[in-house]
């Protein structure tokens, strides 16, 4: 198993430095935010009735994470994640699609139906088609000026969503908060940082306790979502199996499940994730379900992010929290985190057989 206390052991397994990148996420969350005070908004875009968000993995999950901020807007926002769009995308529907590389097909498939549906739209690359696309079909886009993989950029992809929200109102977000935010966001990274030692260093110390087991993510209001992306960094940092339950709908059928098999308590590690900005009923149900599991001999624990004066504090803290320790987990089982040999193998056989003749 690698020193994760050791900065050259870890940079022999870390050989594209994919450290760096999260070190970066401050950084390109303030270069995002500074970029879309830039980027009109079409007034037509407010009349729209409801939002759909398309996109991949990483390019998908800002989006996802922004709307959990958006629950009390009175119009409705679908995060899409497939092929195609749904029946109801008309002329009042504004549609955001997000693809870090441009070339993500599923969608850009979706896009281009979306387009033929509507004139509301709004894209989001680094280059590739999409940044054709939003050419061909005069979009509002944002062109990312970053190399890497989606997940690398993060800070880029999910501020350009609460740009997005706030300039439409759809989530209030001042100055002050979005500041604040960042502010918080550099406390907490120098305190998980890779120079910090693991003795004081929560993320090392939670990535240790994963070793050798699989991670179990529990999230719920505004971190339901945010349990998603946990599981999502454990598999592309970590190379790691993990699973995510949603609470409260996980308390009615799939928590009775942790009886069988016997030997689960020594497969399974299970993280609940707090948020201050919960329904009180929630956090005692985490509670409550964290008795259950230490009666059925199951390790966990409950894990909340403080200070985080607002939900976007705590998301953008939960964010980079997630990612660190999926990061040391990798590193613990000398994974390099920038490999993502199975999706590029995915990747490289689909090609074979364009979209167009399937």
């Amino acid at each position: 198993m690698a020193n994760i206390d050791s900065l050259e052991e870890i940079e022999k397994i870390d050989k594209d430095g994919y450290l760096k990148c999260l070190q970066e996420f401050p950084d390109q969350c303030d270069r995002a935010w500074s970029d879309w005070k830039q980027i009109p908004l079409p007034a037509r875009f407010i009349q729209a009735k409801n939002i759909l968000i398309t996109g991949m993995g990483g390019s998908n999950m800002g989006g996802a994470l922004v709307s959990s901020l958006s629950q009390d807007v009175n119009i409705p926002v679908v995060i899409w994640r497939d092929y195609g769009i749904p029946g109801w995308v008309n002329k009042d529907t504004l549609v955001i699609a997000i693809s870090y590389s441009g070339n993500t097909e599923e969608t850009l498939d979706s896009f281009e139906k979306a387009a033929k549906e509507t004139d509301k739209l709004i894209t989001i690359a680094s280059g590739g088609q999409l940044d054709v696309l939003s050419r061909k079909y005069k979009t509002t886009h944002y062109k990312i000026n970053y190399y890497g993989q989606p997940r690398s950029s993060f800070g880029f992809l999910f501020t350009s969503l609460v740009a997005i929200f706030s300039g439409l109102k759809l989530i209030e977000v001042t100055e002050e908060d979005f500041r604040e935010s960042v502010v918080l966001l550099r406390g907490l990274l120098k305190k998980i940082d890779a120079n910090i030692s693991t003795a004081n260093n929560n993320a090392k110390l939670l990535a240790k306790k994963l070793v050798d087991r699989i991670p179990v993510v529990y999230g719920s209001g505004p971190l339901m979502l945010m349990a998603r992306r946990w599981c999502n960094e454990f598999g592309e940092n970590a190379k790691a199996a993990s699973f995510y339950q949603e609470i409260p709908e996980m308390n009615h059928n799939t928590f009775n499940g942790i009886e069988f098999p016997k030997i689960l308590g020594q497969k399974i590690y299970v993280i609940i994730l707090q948020s201050q900005f919960d329904h009180p009923r929630n956090r005692l149900r985490q509670s409550i379900s964290a008795q259950i599991l230490d009666r059925a001999r199951i390790p966990n624990e409950l894990l909340m992010i403080v200070p985080a004066p607002t939900p976007l504090a705590e998301i953008m803290q939960f964010t980079i929290m997630g990612a660190y320790v999926s990061y040391y987990l990798g590193i613990l089982y000398n994974s390099d985190p920038s490999i993502i040999r199975v999706v590029d193998y995915l990747k490289e056989k689909l090609a074979e057989k364009p979209i167009d003749e399937s």
